[in-house]
C-alpha cells in the first residue's frame, strides 16, 4: 500500500506560503512528554595548558602579542608559510599555530590559502587577537571587511578555529570578526568574539559560498549589527551552546540554510532569530531582553521550536510562512512551522523526543598525566601500544603528518581517558587493510574515552561497553560490536556509519558522503542533531526496535538515484526525521522519501525526484 504526497501539499512544502494551517503550537500534544531546558548558552573556560612542542607557535614566526606591537605581517608569515598557490590542493598537507596567551594586534584582514588549517588559542579570554581601532578599511559598514577570512568553498575542508578571543577595537563600523567557511569537518568552539563599541557588520559571517557542512559551539558574540549571518541554501549548519548579546540587527540571520541550533542564549532588543526561506531547528533557547513591538523569532518558512523562552518581546515567533501571519507568545514546548507528515493516521508535533546526554569532555590539570607518541621515522608506528601502556591519562600526537602503510592495530587500556592528534593527519598506505591507526577498545569501562582532532587516517573497533567519544576529526572507520557501549560524534566526517542493538549514540554535526546505505541503525537508539549527506543511497535504514529521531538535515544525492531507492527506511522501528533535500538536475532526487514497514506491510511517501523536497517533521510508528 503507498501513500503518495499530493502535488499541492509537496508545493506547500517547499514554498511555504499561501497554505493553510501550517503553524501547529501545540500546548497538549504528543505521547512523549518535552525534555526540560538542559543546555544553556556558552560556557567559557580559563587558560589552557598544553606541552611544549605540540604545535607551532605564531611567536615564532615574530608575533609579540603584548597588545602594542602590530602583529599583522607576523601571523600572516606564518599562515602564508608553505602555502604559495592558492589552487594547490593542501589536504594532506595541514597547518596549524597556536597562539600562545597574549593579546595579538592586528590591522588588516588575516587569510590563507588552502584548506585544513586550525588557529588555537590558550582560551578565549588569555589568547585574544584583537583589531586596532579605526584600522584603515574597516569603517564602511556597507562593504564589510573581515579580521579573519577562511578560504571560500566547497573543498575548504577542516578549517577550524579553538579556544581564542577576537576583539574588534572602537571605529571599526565595517568589519567582520570571521568570516568563515569550512566544508565536511570544521569548528568554531569555546571562542569569544566581541565589538568594542558595539559596531560591526557580523561576528560571524557564513554568507561566502558554500559554508558547512560545520559545527559552532560554545562561543559568543557580543555586539555587531549581526551575530551569525547566513545566507546560501548549501550546506548545513550545527550551532550548540550559543550566546548573542547586543547585536543591532539580529542575533542569527538566516536567509535560506538548513541550520540546527541548540542551547541559544540571546539577550536583545532585536530579533533573536531571523529566518528566510531556510529550514530552522531550535532547542532549548532563552531569548530575553527584546522589546514589546518585536518578535524575539520571525520566520516566513520551515522551523521547528522545542523548549523555547522569550521575554520583554510582543512574542516569541512570529510566523508570516502563511497567508495569515500569526503571533505565538510565552513558552513553546514544540511547535512546527510546515505540514507534518506521518504513514500511520496519527499526527504528533514534537517527533521521537529521546532523551539527550551531553558529550563528555576530559582535560586533565598536570601536563605530567599526558604522554606523547613520537615515531623514530616517518612511517614508523612500533611504539604506539607501549604509549597506551604508559599509564597516562591523555596520549597526544604533536601536530604533524604521521604515516602507516600496514594498519596498525592497538588496544586502548582503562588508564587512557584521552587521545587527541592536535590537527595530524595519519596517511593511509597500501599494506594491510588500507594502513591507518585502528584503535581497539575492549573495555567495560564506564569511564568514557574520548578520541579527537585527527584529519584523517584513524579506525575504530568498538568492542566493549565503554563509552566512546570521536570529536573534530574524519573517521575513516567505526565498527561497532555486539555490545558496544555510548557513542557521541560532534564535527565528524565518516563514511557509512552501522550501530547495534541496544547502543545509545549522540551525533551533532555529522558529514556522511558514502555511496550506498550511509547509516544503518540495528537495533540502537540513534540521536542525530545536524546531519549532511551526498551521493546515492539510502540515508537512514532503522530495524530490529531501532530508534531514530534526525533533527535537520541537508540530503544533497548530486548524483542521479535509482527510483526505487528510498531516502529513510525504517522496519519496525520508531523514526522521526526533519530535512530539506537539494535537487540541481534531471533525477538526482529521491523518488520515495520515506519508506515505513510494520508487521509486514509497507507504504511510502513519494516525490518528483528532479525536485527539491522538503519534510518539516515525519512521525513514524510509536
Amino acid at each position: 500500500m503507498r501513500a503518495t504526497i499530493s502535488v499541492i501539499s509537496l508545493l506547500c512544502l517547499l514554498v511555504m506560503v499561501g497554505c493553510s494551517g501550517q503553524t501547529i503550537p501545540v500546548a497538549d500534544g504528543g505521547t512523549a512528554a518535552p525534555q526540560p531546558l538542559s543546555l544553556s548558552g556558552a560556557t567559557l573556560s580559563g587558560t589552557l595548558t598544553f606541552p611544549a612542542g605540540f604545535m607551532t607557535s605564531v611567536k615564532s614566526y615574530g608575533a609579540v602579542g603584548d597588545g602594542v606591537t602590530d602583529d599583522t605581517a607576523a601571523i600572516q608569515s606564518a599562515l602564508s608559510d608553505g602555502r604559495s598557490n592558492a589552487t594547490e590542493d593542501y589536504n594532506g598537507l595541514p597547518k596549524a599555530l597556536y597562539f600562545p596567551p597574549g593579546t595579538y594586534l592586528v590591522s588588516n584582514t588575516l587569510q590563507w590559502n588552502g584548506c585544513c588549517v586550525t588557529l588555537q588559542g590558550s582560551g578565549s579570554s588569555s589568547s585574544i587577537i584583537r583589531l586596532a581601532p579605526s584600522s584603515s578599511g574597516f569603517n564602511n559598514s556597507s562593504a564589510p571587511k573581515p579580521l579573519i577570512q577562511t578560504p571560500k568553498g566547497n573543498q575548504s575542508f577542516r578549517q577550524s578555529i579553538w579556544d581564542l578571543g577576537f576583539s574588534v577595537g572602537s571605529g571599526n563600523p565595517g568589519a567582520t570578526a570571521l568570516s568563515y567557511v569550512s566544508n565536511n569537518v570544521g569548528s568554531i568552539h569555546d571562542v569569544l568574539i566581541k565589538s568594542e563599541d558595539g559596531t560591526g557588520h557580523a561576528g560571524i559571517d557564513l554568507t561566502r559560498q558554500w559554508a558547512g557542512p560545520m559545527m559552532i559551539r560554545n562561543t559568543e558574540v557580543q555586539g555587531f549589527d549581526v551575530g551569525i549571518d547566513l545566507k546560501n541554501a548549501e550546506y548545513s549548519i550545527t550551532m550548540e551552546g550559543i550566546t548573542l548579546q547586543n547585536q543591532n540587527i539580529a542575533g542569527i540571520r538566516n536567509s535560506n540554510q538548513a541550520i540546527s541550533v541548540r542551547g541559544l542564549t540571546s539577550t536583545n532588543k532585536v530579533p533573536a532569530l531571523t529566518n528566510t526561506g531556510g529550514f530552522v531547528i531550535l532547542l532549548d533557547g532563552s531569548l530575553s531582553g527584546g522589546v514589546d513591538t518585536v518578535s524575539a523569532i520571525q520566520t516566513n518558512s520551515n522551523l521547528f521550536l522545542r523548549n523555547v523562552s522569550s521575554s520583554g518581546y510582543e512574542a516569541t515567533l512570529q510566523d508570516s510562512s502563511t497567508s495569515t501571519p500569526t503571533l505565538t507568545k510565552g513558552t513553546i514546548s514544540h511547535l512546527v512551522v510546515g505540514t507534518p507528515s506521518t504513514l500511520t493516521g496519527t499526527i504528533n508535533t514534537i517527533g521521537l523526543n529521546l532523551a539527550v546526554q551531553e558529550t563528555p569532555s576530559f582535560t586533565s590539570s598536570s601536563l605530567t598525566d599526558w604522554a606523547v607518541f613520537t615515531p623514530k621515522w616517518y612511517g614508523d608506528t612500533s611504539g604506539l601500544q607501549a604509549v597506551l601502556n604508559s599509564g597516562k591519562h591523555t596520549v597526544y600526537f604533536p601536530f604533524g603528518q604521521y604515516f602507516s602503510s600496514n594498519e596498525t592495530d592497538v588496544t586502548v587500556p582503562d588508564t587512557v581517558d584521552r587521545i587527541v592528534g592536535f590537527s595530524s593527519v595519519v596517511n593511509l598506505g597500501s599494506g594491510t587493510n588500507g594502513g591507518g591507526i585502528r584503535f581497539v577498545v575492549t573495555s567495560n569501562s564506564s569511564q568514557p574515552l574520548i578520541i579527537e582532532q585527527f584529519g584523517y587516517g584513524i579506525k575504530i573497533d568498538h568492542r566493549g561497553s565503554r563509552p566512546i567519544v570521536l570529536k573534530d576529526a574524519h573517521i575513516n572507520n567505526y565498527a561497532a560490536y555486539a555490545g558496544a557501549g555510548k557513542l557521541f560524534l560532534e564535527d565528524i566526517g565518516i563514511s557509512g556509519l552501522t550501530v547495534q542493538k541496544g547502543q545509545q549514540v549522540w551525533a551533532r554535526q555529522l558529514d556522511n558522503e558514502l555511496n550506498g546505505t550511509k547509516i544503518s541503525n540495528l537495533g540502537a537508539s540513534l540521536w542525530i542533531f545536524g546531519l549532511k549527506t551526498e551521493a546515492a543511497g539510502t540515508v537512514i535504514n532503522t530495524t530490529s526496535g531501532g530508534k531514530t529521531e534526525l533533527l535537520g538535515s541537508l540530503i544533497y544525492p548530486s548524483t542521479s538515484v535509482p527510483t526505487s531507492q528510498a531516502a529513510f527506511i525504517s522496519t519496525d522501528a520508531q523514526v522521526s526525521y526533519m530535512y530539506k533535500e537539494s535537487v540541481y538536475c534531471s533525477g538526482c532526487g529521491y523518488a520515495i522519501q520515506v519508506q515505513e514497514t510494520r508487521s509486514g506491510v509497507t507504504k511510502s511517501i513519494t516525490s518528483p525526484n528532479s525536485n527539491p523536497f522538503r519534510m518539516p517533521l515525519f512521525i513514524g510508528y510509536k
